[in-house]
């Protein structure tokens, strides 16, 4: 540990709420080379008269207290905080790419290294600002003892972007109340998520976690997150054994009274041992708080015909690890009904539903494995059921599972709703994967090397954020710091007082739009907001009030023989970055008229992918209405301004895969998408940009390879860019 004597806080420019001044809402934080471009998103952008770059240099930082420069938020007024911008080693002037008043593309000159660049501009004013590309963003943390929380000793998940760097070495400080402590970096998964190791000497309070990538010297830290260092989770280590309350485990006594008693027991608490055997039961257990049912090797429990709803079931805080579980005609397998803290581990779970399949169809939402709440451990474990398996407003780890569908339903699969999840190296095979939820906010989500061997059934989607719905939809009444008002000609879905707490107000046209703010609690028609927007909406903005998906990372997955991996609807600063793709639908951003909601699909990175053997062709005698060729498709319809920003770059596509833009016939549906260094082959048009008129705007297509595609004389819609 040492002591923190001074933090830098030199203000370099405040935040300007002057009318007349540039305000950025977002700037590019995807891993960004020399030669590739820097989207600045926001309002008064056309007032810049002058962009700089320049690379910062690599100072050590082991004695120095973290300093960072914010970056701009499209969901949050600017950090006041922050530290003094520095200039790069040689600043560069570099051309305004169709500079307009809501953005300006930038070129990070080939003449500099990679590394962390500094991007100064000066307006028409002659007032200079800025922000930093390549410095690491931490979106959430995660550990045993919590989302955005740890223990002392905890092995500690960070989250973000730009965490890895060739050359660099990461490195993370903890702050608190003039205390320093300083970790470095045990493991790195990819440029999205590090592990350390706390210190065992940091005691209890809250923490600002600042990290550093090992590149951009001294004020290249990321913005601090705060992280409470909390007491170690513990459970009791009282013992309870089912022999001695009378099970045989020998395949043929029914046991489930002794399970009962034995549980009933530890109903304070404590750790419910069952030893090898074949036991027997004829009824569902349920778990008290604070219970571990503990298996070992050669424990099998063997559910009979069970009439409960599900086979094992508790509130919250129990577990079961080294078991194995069968089950015939059961439906529920495994559930929850509290705020979570629930641990399976290595367990084996087997289902044979036999003649009930149509009781199990009649019944499917009710099926499964399903876990709910926060604190939740699924590892090392085999599911072969029927049922759902469903994840719904989580936080905690999924990890070296494998999930497969038994029981032929076409009803069931496989439902996620992230609030802080880690899900990654796991054997994925059902009917279809949904994501996110109508109203609550999903968020923080890192889903990694996971593998989708196929799927036949349905849309055959491997990903897909589940269409969502919307509220409120028009222009703005009036605004008044964090009070919106709606106006009455509105359009609106089942509208009523408070149903949208949790959800999102996004200006997706006019004064403002690009930003968004999630609603506190609202009347018929006023709205609350967690905090004021940078810019106000006024009369001419356009607002949609739908569900909020935010920082969902999907990073180095595998998907082979399925449907689309897609951000359908609502999605902002989501990733989809490494992902190996075979004889699939491909990857689709839309932002669009879905269920009644306008659904904003912005600020998203579709990078380092590969689409090969690509015609997607569905199984004999299977109904699909996607037959066609893999792609990347970059979607707006149903309003101006439903995708925004979307990043296109080195992905490389073979055997037909092709990159699309398709916009729908409104004005301005795709805005700011750039298409950029990939590499296509195989297909007869390696680039296919649809819609009539300025449909399309400022979509910037740079240094790609279209094999023997003329681009230019390819493309004649208007609204873009060739470079």
């Amino acid at each position: 540990m040492q002591r923190l004597f001074f933090l830098a806080i030199i203000i370099f420019y405040l935040p300007a709420f002057a009318q007349n001044t540039p305000q950025l809402f977002h700037v590019t934080t995807a891993a960004t080379a020399p030669g590739e471009t820097v989207l600045i998103r926001g309002e008064g952008i056309d007032l810049i008269s002058k962009i700089e770059v320049g690379r910062l240099t690599d100072d050590r930082v082991d004695n120095s207290p973290p300093a960072y420069v914010p970056l701009p938020e499209p969901d949050h007024l600017p950090d006041s905080k922050g530290s003094r911008m520095i200039a790069g080693e040689r600043m560069m002037p570099v051309d305004k790419i169709q500079q307009n008043e809501k953005s300006v593309k930038v070129i990070i000159p080939d003449a500099l290294q990679q590394g962390v660049y500094c991007v100064r501009m000066t307006d028409n004013k002659g007032a200079v600002s800025g922000f930093y590309v390549n410095v690491p963003v931490v979106n959430w943390v995660i550990s045993e003892d919590g989302y955005n929380a740890a223990a002392a000793g905890d092995v500690l998940r960070i989250q973000g972007k730009n965490l890895f760097r060739k050359g660099g070495s990461g490195q993370v400080v903890l702050v608190s109340n003039g205390k320093m402590f300083k970790v470095k970096v045990d493991s790195i998964y990819d440029d999205y998520s590090v592990k350390v190791t706390l210190p065992a000497t940091i005691q209890q309070g809250k923490y600002q976690l600042f990290y550093h990538n090992g590149l951009g010297g001294k004020t290249a830290w990321s913005t601090p997150l705060t992280v409470n260092i909390v007491n170690k989770a513990m459970w009791s280590t009282q013992a309870f054994n089912v022999k001695t309350y009378g099970a045989k485990g020998n395949g043929s006594q029914d046991d489930t009274e002794a399970f009962k008693k034995a549980l009933t027991a530890a109903h304070d608490g404590g750790i419910v041992n069952v030893p090898a055997g074949n036991y027997i039961l004829s009824e569902g257990l349920v778990i008290p708080n604070g219970v571990m049912v503990k298996g070992q090797k050669g424990t099998v429990i063997n559910f009979g015909p069970v009439a409960a709803a599900t086979l094992i079931s508790g509130a919250d805080h129990f577990g079961l690890t080294d078991l194995t579980i069968r089950a015939s005609r059961a439906l529920g397998i495994i559930m929850n009904s509290g705020d979570g803290h629930v641990i399976l581990e290595r367990l084996i779970v087997q289902q044979d539903i036999g003649n009930a399949l149509a009781e199990l169809d009649s019944k499917w939402n009710k099926t499964g494995i399903q876990l709910k709440g926060h604190d939740i451990r699924v590892r090392d474990c085999v599911f072969k059921t029927a049922g759902m398996f469903s994840f719904v407003g989580v936080s905690g780890f999924i990890q070296r599972c494998r999930f497969e569908k038994a029981g032929g339903s076409v009803k069931t699969y496989m439902k996620i709703h992230p609030q802080g999840l880690i899900f990654e190296d796991c054997y994925k095979q059902t009917n279809g994967y949904g994501y996110g939820a109508t109203i609550n906010e999903s968020y923080d989500l890192y889903e990694a090397r996971n593998v989708t061997p196929f799927n036949y059934i349905n849309d055959r989607e491997v990903m897909t954020l589940d269409g969502g719905s919307g509220g409120y939809f028009g222009k703005v009444g009036g605004a008044s710091g964090n009070r919106i008002s709606l106006r009455k000609d509105g359009s609106t879905f089942q509208w009523a007082a408070n149903k949208w707490i949790g959800g999102g107000l996004f200006i997706i046209d006019g004064k403002g739009s690009g930003q968004f703010r999630r609603i506190v609690q609202h009347t018929m028609d006023q709205i609350e907001l967690d905090e004021p927007f940078l810019v106000q909406p006024d009369t001419s903005s356009v607002i949609s009030i739908t569900t909020i998906r935010d920082h969902l990372f999907f990073v180095n997955n595998t998907a082979t023989d399925a449907g689309a991996f897609q951000f359908y609807g609502s999605a902002q600063n989501c990733v989809i970055a490494g992902l190996k793709m075979q004889r699939s639908a491909g990857i689709i951003g839309k932002g669009s008229y879905v269920n009644y909601g306008r659904q904003p699909n912005w600020y998203i990175d579709i990078v380092d992918c590969e689409l090969s053997d690509g015609t997607y062709t569905p199984q004999v005698n299977q109904k699909d209405r996607f037959r066609g060729d893999q792609q990347i498709n970059i979607i707006g319809s149903g309003h101006s301004g439903l995708n925004i920003g979307s990043l296109v770059r080195r992905n490389v596509l073979s055997g037909k895969s092709y990159i699309r833009v398709s916009p729908g016939g409104e004005v301005n549906d795709v805005q700011d998408a750039i298409i950029e260094r990939n590499k296509v082959s195989g297909a007869k048009n390696g680039l296919a940009v649809y819609g009539v008129g300025r449909v399309v705007n400022n979509l910037f297509i740079h240094d790609n390879q279209f094999g023997t595609m003329d681009i230019q004389k390819a493309l004649k819609a208007e609204g873009y860019q060739v470079r």
